[in-house]
């Protein structure tokens, strides 16, 4: 959400674009083109004549500020530097420059005062903090004359300079506010000629063919409204739209917060009109979708319910499932040592809920907000967050994450990286595991990004419709526009497979828990669960792996299937029913993710997550016993086909028994290619083992 914060000074604002865009600023006061703030009144003045800009403190006491907005990026070397006299008023207290400030509360000063003193000082969290006492210096030239100050970050160190001399240096303080500008004491009057920041200029790098695509669409009068829309989420296959909206008459709660609204594309594919959630979803607190899973039965938002559904607070995470009377009341999912200094956040999870990356404010932050990392743990928490780098976070503020379907394509917004001017919203690939490589953010370009707050982003599984909150061109506050992707935004390509679980015998829709495997890493990728009353399920994966996928329900032995993903290069949708058989003696099963070495019986590693299963079932069924059978392909003699049948039985058996099950519950045979399940297209299929129940 979007806030402007005054806290009682001037804060004299400079057009963003020029200052995000160009970074090094200078001002001669020639005219106003940097949109100083002038005015006169009981406690001062600011005006700009002749080329000189008059500042005025008329107060007895404390200290007055006048800033610019610059967005320096701090993290790196930067100097800061005005030439400026004081021509009235008492001598003995200082003026000079201040920078890197969020207001008084966050802000470091330079001062000389016109007897020949100068400190340096600042404030941290309002707490006055001054890092050199006031100390005499030769360099200082009296009441009239000008003096030229400069701070300079080189590396971790600041370097104070007077009329070109060094007279201090310190270790770096953490700086990340845009405020830079003047102080001046009680009781005085100064004038300046010229105001420069310096920093190497970051070039806009923009993402291929951004400029040239599509412009952002106002997705119009049936999703926004004069009201603001924000926190746009698009379910994975594409056809449901989670908006967040405030102020509606139909909002819960006398401050109309934000709420949870919905809208269903039709079949003609445009959209249709939004639909409050309703209860338990939306209470009277401010109700923000930040996922929902592929088969829509589960929704994770921003904030934390009470049990009886009503508002906790918004610092937090919560999931709601769809039972077959709706939507239950949202739990609260715990993250370790969890705490935001900032008022506001935001939250994105991966699409198998294994990652929790957040928008929030910590003691380690580089600036203000940062993007912070947490991982699933085993109690179905997230872990304490991990601050993501400064490849992604600036001294400024970077929130709204999405990752995408494919688990390695991160859009965000941010102040503090090259743009447009505001927010703009940039995209990043992760490099590797640790979640703190990534690769250059590139601006997502001025189809998208504008001078305004363009914020929030969402993209289906399909990564060709994204959906963002601009306030440009809106019908109100902010609205939700839709823009068609050019390739180098795009994430990876995934498959969303989809289908539903069925009993084997009877074709009836059976709800079961799906879980799909990485086969080579042996890892569980993630679950789901088939719809309560019509079995059907969705899940997404990722390319570039083989995986299995396994239904499994009570009373029924699981079936597992396998999909390559290796080699896929366009996202694809997949159709896929999932047979699970129920556990009679007599029922046969074939183990599809069980594999060996051509012509040998050496088995695949990546075959032991299958097997597990089957461990599993025979422990918590002792009394089963099972009968093993191999078969091979035809193209051999018999003879050895046989063989090679016999000893691949052989070795899956050893695997059990190996686990624990006693070697007397296991039958096996060997039949060779005598027992084809086709004749004719992929023979391969003839190439499996299969168990069938013997005894129970």
């Amino acid at each position: 959400m979007k806030k402007i914060m005054l806290s009682g000074l001037f804060f004299l604002w400079v057009n963003g674009l020029f200052a995000q865009s160009e970074i090094f600023f200078r001002d001669d006061f020639s005219n106003n083109d940097n949109n100083w703030y002038l005015f006169d009144n009981a406690n001062g003045a600011a005006k700009m004549l002749s080329s000189t800009f008059y500042l005025s403190h008329k107060r007895k006491t404390s200290s007055w500020r006048y800033w610019n907005t610059v967005y320096v990026n701090t993290l790196k070397n930067f100097s800061v530097e005005a030439r400026i006299k004081q021509v009235k008023g008492v001598s003995n207290y200082g003026y000079g420059i201040a920078w890197g400030a969020t207001g008084w509360r966050n802000s470091y000063h330079f001062t000389v005062s016109s007897n020949g003193m100068f400190s340096v000082w600042g404030y941290k969290n309002e707490k006055y903090k001054e890092f050199k006492t006031w100390t005499s210096n030769s360099a200082i030239k009296p009441m009239g004359q000008y003096n030229t100050l400069s701070v300079s970050k080189k590396g971790n160190q600041y370097i104070f300079y007077i009329n070109k001399q060094k007279v201090y240096q310190m270790n770096y303080q953490k700086t990340y506010g845009e405020y830079y500008g003047f102080v001046l004491g009680r009781d005085m009057v100064c004038q300046t000629d010229y105001f420069l920041v310096k920093q190497k200029q970051e070039t806009l790098d923009i993402v291929v063919g951004a400029e040239n695509g599509n412009k952002k669409k106002n997705l119009g009068s049936g999703i926004n409204s004069a009201h603001s829309e924000i926190a746009p989420i698009i379910s994975p296959d594409g056809q449901s739209l989670y908006v967040a909206r405030k102020g509606h008459p139909s909002n819960i709660g006398t401050k109309k917060e934000y709420d949870v609204w919905v809208v269903h594309k039709k079949k003609d594919g445009t959209w249709g009109k939004l639909q409050h959630l309703g209860a338990p979803i939306n209470n009277e607190g401010d109700n923000l979708v930040i996922a929902i899973s592929a088969d829509g039965n589960s929704m994770m938002l921003e904030g934390v319910y009470k049990p009886d559904g009503s508002y906790l607070n918004d610092q937090g995470i919560s999931i709601a499932h769809r039972t077959n009377s709706g939507w239950a009341i949202p739990t609260e999912i715990k993250i370790k040592n969890f705490y935001n200094l900032n008022e506001y956040e935001s939250y994105c999870p991966s699409a198998d809920r294994k990652v929790l990356i957040m928008s929030i404010q910590r003691n380690d932050a580089y600036g203000v907000k940062d993007l912070y990392v947490s991982f699933l743990q085993s109690d179905g928490s997230y872990s304490t967050p991990k601050n993501m780098g400064t490849d992604i976070n600036t001294v400024f503020n970077d929130g709204t994450p999405f990752l995408a379907s494919d688990n390695k394509t991160l859009y965000f917004y941010s102040y503090g990286h090259k743009g447009f001017g505001s927010a703009d919203i940039f995209v990043s690939k992760r490099l590797d595991n640790t979640w703190t490589n990534w690769s250059k953010p590139k601006n997502m370009g001025s189809k998208i990004n504008s001078n305004e707050w363009d914020t929030y982003y969402s993209v289906s599984a399909k990564g060709d419709y994204a959906y963002v909150v601009s306030a440009e061109n809106s019908l109100g506050n902010e609205d939700i526009f839709q823009i068609k992707l050019v390739d180098d935004a795009k994430p990876a390509p995934v498959v969303l497979i989809k289908g539903t679980v069925l009993d084997k015998k009877t074709r009836k829709a059976i709800y079961a828990n799906i879980v799909y495997e990485d086969l080579e890493t042996k890892e569980t990728v993630a679950t789901a669960s088939s719809d309560l009353r019509t079995g059907e399920y969705k899940i997404i994966l990722p390319s570039g792996h083989l995986y299995g996928i396994v239904a499994e329900a009570k009373g029924y032995m699981s079936i597992s299937e396998n999909i390559d993903l290796r080699t896929l290069r366009d996202y694809k949708e997949v159709q896929k029913n999932l047979l699970i058989t129920p556990i009679e003696v007599g029922e046969v099963i074939q183990l599809n993710n069980v594999f060996f070495e051509s012509a040998s019986a050496m088995m695949i590693s990546s075959s032991y997550a299958e097997l597990n299963r089957l461990v599993r079932l025979l422990q918590q069924n002792p009394s089963i016993q099972i009968e093993l059978s191999g078969h091979t392909q035809s193209g051999g003699e018999a003879n050895y086909l046989i063989g090679l049948s016999e000893q691949r039985v052989e070795a899956v058996k050893r695997y059990l028994v190996n686990k624990g099950i006693a070697a007397e519950r296991i039958k096996g045979f060997g039949y060779g290619d005598t027992r084809p399940i086709v004749t004719s297209g992929d023979l391969s299929l003839n190439r499996r083992v299969e168990f069938k129940i013997v005894g129970k």
